[in-house]
């Protein structure tokens, strides 16, 4: 039963007066009242502020004291869960970078392997997972999120898609820890991802093109680059624009806007039936200006002896007698180009595979086709173009 009425307070002398279930009032000399909450928990006494009367009705401080009372019945302290709250409505609005940069920060200096360590986290979160998870609030993220997030890259890089998953573990355990985070971990693995995910350790390795390390890909290209034969003019079109071998001895006149610098590539020549637009570098449009002054035929590496393109293995037969120092294929040069995108740390990771003309299969990945993402790669196709012709 509850002690108190409404006119009663209005007229209660100085003192602490006990409503009933734990609820008491403390009226100061000049009237004012505080409410609180007296409880136990843990074999300790506590006593929880409700706020002030006139402001916080009687009615409302009942209900308060009801809604903290299940809490202790429920052996959940109420003044920490009221810290807990206010810290969650501080983080509402907090993105996955600003955790991310948070733990990385923390990280004491002696815990990374060696000075390149934090950076390598630094490029790895920011390629792959920053673009994505900052687009909802840090609170908001879910195991569906980390899943959408790993699948593309799942089974064509897995060693990057493992360690990923690892340190956005380790993120999202440091801020359950600080309890800025409520949800189980998303990125857990055991009873977690791996129920939804195949093994990381039995996915099956496609087979790769032997491709030619980053690190020489420049002094190949300014070997060849003044080499005026039909086939190296289509390799080096096809390095700087990391197509394929039928796109590039299959290219028309006509698909090149020279004043836009975009070539256009038809859904029908395309490995995936869609269309794809790539931006043109300096470099490449020279090739192209070069090739029209040369002949007025359909086909940009127009072949006289059969009037038609080049064949699919001229680019090939090309490169097994210039290189010979190792083995690489003509199709190796988007491996190169890919791993030199990665590397640098600077690209998102779905700009890199539109690069590619890579097809994105998930939901989230599809989003990004309705995004415009040509201005970052145009940027990457020219930045591809420096960093062929470095000194």
């Amino acid at each position: 039963m509850h002690k108190l009425k409404y006119k009663q307070l209005l007229h209660l002398p100085k003192g602490k007066y006990h409503d009933g279930k734990g609820l008491y009032i403390s009226i100061s000399a000049q009237g004012r009242g505080k409410w609180s909450y007296r409880y136990r928990i843990d074999n300790k006494s506590r006593e929880m502020g409700l706020g002030t009367f006139p402001e916080i009705s009687i009615v409302d401080a009942r209900q308060k004291t009801e809604d903290n009372r299940r809490l202790v019945i429920n052996k959940i302290d109420p003044i920490e869960d009221k810290r807990r709250q206010e810290v969650l409505r501080n983080q509402q609005n907090k993105k996955f970078s600003y955790i991310a940069d948070l733990y990385i920060t923390a990280k004491k200096q002696e815990e990374w392997r060696n000075p390149k360590s934090e950076q390598q986290w630094r490029n790895t979160i920011n390629t792959y997972a920053t673009p994505y998870l900052d687009k909802k609030p840090f609170i908001d993220i879910s195991v569906d999120d980390i899943h959408e997030l790993l699948l593309p890259i799942w089974s064509s890089k897995t060693e990057t898609a493992r360690r990923l998953q690892q340190r956005l573990f380790r993120i999202f355990g440091y801020a359950k820890i600080k309890k800025w985070y409520e949800r189980d971990n998303p990125a857990l693995w055991t009873g977690g991802l791996q129920e939804i995910m195949s093994d990381p350790y039995k996915i099956h390795k496609v087979k790769s093109f032997a491709s030619l390390n980053y690190s020489k890909i420049s002094n190949y290209y300014k070997d060849i680059r003044e080499l005026d034969l039909l086939a190296v003019h289509a390799l080096k079109l096809l390095i700087l624009t990391a197509t394929r071998t039928k796109e590039v001895i299959q290219s028309k006149f006509s698909e090149f806007d020279l004043d836009k610098k975009v070539w256009t590539i038809p859904g029908h020549k395309m490995k995936a039936g869609v269309e794809h637009k790539i931006p043109l570098s300096n470099e490449a449009i020279q090739i192209i200006n070069f090739m029209r002054q040369k002949h007025n035929h359909e086909y940009v590496f127009h072949n006289p002896a059969t009037g038609k393109h080049i064949s699919n293995g001229a680019m090939l037969v090309f490169t097994k007698k210039h290189y010979t120092k190792t083995k690489i294929t003509v199709h190796g040069f988007r491996a190169t180009f890919r791993t030199w995108a990665e590397e640098t740390g600077k690209y998102q990771h779905h700009a890199i595979e539109f690069c590619l003309a890579h097809q994105l299969p998930t939901k989230v990945e599809k989003s990004y086709l309705r995004t415009n993402l040509f201005g970052m790669r145009k940027i990457i196709m020219n930045d591809w173009e420096q960093f062929l012709l470095k000194k």
